[in-house]
């Protein structure tokens, strides 16, 4: 029976004694950790020595080399002089070797992707030869040595700073206390939340179990790890805060013979040679070979095959008062008007900056998870429509390349942002990563809560069943808009009556024309003034871009009228909506994305609630769809479906359906009914009466 005794400077907690046996000889190993007692570790080595055949030491900060140069920590160089009777293995050839293997293949498998990834590395001194096989694969590579050994709040960018770090803190580094040489992160040091922050940007964390029981464990939620090697400490402790992919590369004999330290498999290796010259890379080569030993990244979650996808959604202030609900501005509500009105005209050409992240998003139909960044420009509507598109464009496309750097894979524009200039054309052909306005989800959202309302309230009827169209007249306000365009495409098909309105009476005729050539039973009217034929109406659609009100009349709308408003700002105030009870107003469909979502920014929704132009950009990610799905003010029907369809798919649910005074109760939908139902007693004498000022026939030469 050959003996092995694995020393570790890690956690004792890890501690065993069994034999093993591989072929016809039997192994017993003996694992001590020290728990980072340098002068227990000495000593167990000296009372080992000569007692054992090989001595395995794990958890000591590797050799280096550097411009031909070895370069070996004096106390790990001390405790190995320790060791005279001995043979002793550290594990790192094996490391090497089997590392670089795993990662060629599963990069090859596409397991790992690498390719337009940013990795960060909490130990690239600890993992040297990784560090530099990983490089020139990935798109960038950082590392966290500088606060690891010093708490110097400085990420390393690149081999050659890391390099650099090396030649000039070498002569500190071999004299460091090995206590301190970084085998643990300083929970309260100076800096941590700048540096972990930082490194924590990265798509794939790269680190081992003894820096990981020092981190907090709860910055990695959402993170990709890649280790060298699991223990089951490690994976309780990642489990529990809910890591979304956690790969380790480390080899198995045999399952019966569970996870053993990279050490003690390199004494194993040599045991077993038949010669007796130092360990090398042949002996390593020929022995997985041998006992067919698998190049593969375990995963600790093996439900979770696919990696996080990022995106990110661009946001901004609709008024001055949410510009001042931002947590750094919310302070200076107290000044005088005069000088809000200065800060929001100055803040207005701020650049952008990530304002908060959107986690816990997966899809139902696949498991796929998405994280999301939400940017923010503090620009209002009105300082947004003054400025010039050439502005908004450029901080627009420095957003994205910030986005991208950070590992996202499409980024949808919010609000106004998609509304200046040509709505999103020129930001997507600069950007480096896909751009989506989000309004075909908005437009399919805005329909699906006014059909859901409608039902609910019960003055139309909806009969799939015989896809007959509804005996009912919709009005479609900025008809000519992207949103209006298209929602008016899909209501024609739908209701049998149709009233088209916007400023613009040419460009309404000429959407009135492509509406008969898609539905030529429907009836189809145009008109520059909403009121004339608001009284008429069962259901409105307002998707104007007016920054001010006055766009339609709440006193001309008829008792039981569903009124659906996708503009920002809305265009009734909440006191507006009070007057008409009899009038069920709503704003547009907001959704609920599939999974735990937590928010930690304030976006003026509850919970997991966000705008469906956000949700597009989310369920676009979930999807795989990394394209530039919705762009310019052309909005193309069939996707407005398509989007529907994908978030049905996977689990997006159409939110609580809110007017200007909150969410609206069923109950506060059959006391409109009610409401209604007396109104329209008086209101179809009088619109009888008044019918010369309601001419329908005016356009209806069809």
């Amino acid at each position: 029976m050959k003996r092995i005794v694995s020393l570790s400077l890690g956690s004792s907690q890890q501690n065993f004694d069994r034999i093993i046996s591989l072929g016809s000889t039997q192994f017993h190993i003996a694992h001590y950790g020290c728990d980072h007692d340098i002068e227990l570790f000495e000593s167990l080595a000296r009372v080992h020595d000569g007692a054992c055949d090989v001595i395995a030491l794990s958890c000591l900060p590797p050799s280096l080399q550097l411009d031909r140069q070895t370069i070996v920590h004096q106390e790990v160089k001390r405790l190995q002089d320790a060791i005279q009777k001995t043979s002793w293995v550290d594990g790192e050839k094996l490391r090497d070797v089997y590392m670089n293997w795993v990662l060629s293949r599963a990069q090859k498998q596409g397991v790992l992707t690498l390719e337009k990834k940013n990795v960060s590395f909490l130990s690239g001194l600890g993992q040297w030869k990784l560090a530099q096989h990983i490089a020139p694969l990935a798109q960038s590579v950082s590392f966290l040595d500088s606060y690891l050994h010093f708490q110097v709040p400085l990420v390393l960018k690149g081999l050659p700073q890391i390099q650099t770090y090396l030649r000039r803190m070498t002569p500190v580094l071999k004299r460091r206390p090995l206590k301190r040489w970084g085998h643990r992160l300083p929970l309260n040091g100076i800096g941590l939340d700048q540096a972990l922050g930082s490194a924590l940007e990265a798509d794939i964390i790269v680190a081992t179990p003894r820096l990981l029981q020092w981190v907090e464990i709860e910055a990695l939620r959402n993170k990709t790890l890649l280790l060298d090697e699991m223990n089951e400490t490690t994976a309780a402790a990642l489990r529990s805060v809910g890591v979304y992919n956690v790969w380790y590369a480390q080899p198995q004999l045999a399952p019966e013979h569970g996870s053993l330290p990279l050490a003690v498999m390199e004494a194993i290796i040599m045991l077993r040679r038949e010669h007796e010259d130092p360990l090398c890379e042949d002996d390593i080569v020929n022995f997985i070979l041998k006992h067919d030993i698998k190049a593969d990244l375990h995963p600790l979650y093996p439900e979770r095959r696919e990696p996080l996808r990022k995106y990110a959604f661009v946001v901004h202030p609709l008024s001055q008062r949410d510009l001042f609900r931002h947590p750094i501005l919310k302070h200076l509500t107290f000044l005088p008007d005069s000088w809000n009105k200065k800060i929001e005209h100055w803040l207005a050409r701020a650049p952008g900056m990530v304002y908060g992240e959107v986690q816990g998003v997966q899809s139902e139909a696949n498991g796929v998870q998405a994280h999301g960044l939400l940017y923010t420009l503090f620009a209002t509507p009105r300082e947004m429509l003054e400025a010039k598109p050439e502005d908004i464009y450029a901080r627009l496309v420095t957003i994205c390349e910030d986005a991208q750097k950070k590992g996202v894979s499409i980024i949808g524009l919010g609000a106004f942002t998609k509304i200046v200039g040509d709505a999103g054309l020129t930001v997507a052909k600069r950007s480096p990563v896909p751009v989506t306005t989000g309004n075909s989800l908005s437009a399919a959202a805005t329909l699906w809560a006014a059909r859901d309302t409608c039902a609910r309230l019960g003055f139309i009827t909806f009969d799939r069943a015989k896809h007959q169209k509804v005996s009912a007249r919709a009005m479609v306000i900025g008809a000519t808009g992207s949103i209006g365009k298209v929602c008016a495409k899909i209501v024609s098909q739908v209701f049998d009556h149709v009233v088209l309105a916007a400023t613009n009476g040419a460009r309404l005729m000429d959407l009135r024309q492509d509406l008969l050539d898609m539905c030529p039973e429907t009836h189809i009217e145009i008109t520059t003034q909403p009121d004339r034929h608001a009284g008429a109406c069962d259901l409105i659609i307002i998707a104007t871009s007016a920054t001010e009100g006055g766009v339609l009349d709440i006193d001309a709308i008829k008792p039981g009228c569903v009124v659906c408003d996708v503009s920002r700002p809305l265009t009734f105030t909440a006191q507006e909506a009070m007057r008409r009870p009899d009038v069920l107003i709503i704003e547009s469909g907001e959704i609920e994305l599939p999974g735990q979502v937590e928010i930690n920014c304030d976006i003026g929704l509850e919970k997991s609630v966000v705008y469906a132009c956000l949700a597009e950009t989310a369920l676009l990610a979930l999807e795989g769809r990394f394209e530039s799905y919705t762009l310019s003010r052309n909005i193309n029907h069939k996707k407005v479906i398509e989007i529907y369809k994908i978030a049905k798919k996977h689990g997006a649910q159409l939110a609580a359906i809110r007017s200007p005074n909150g969410v609206v109760t069923q109950q506060e939908i059959d006391l409109c009914r009610e409401h209604a139902e007396k109104a329209l007693k008086t209101w179809r004498s009088r619109e009888s009466k008044d019918r010369v000022l309601l001419p329908a026939e005016l356009h209806a030469g069809q």
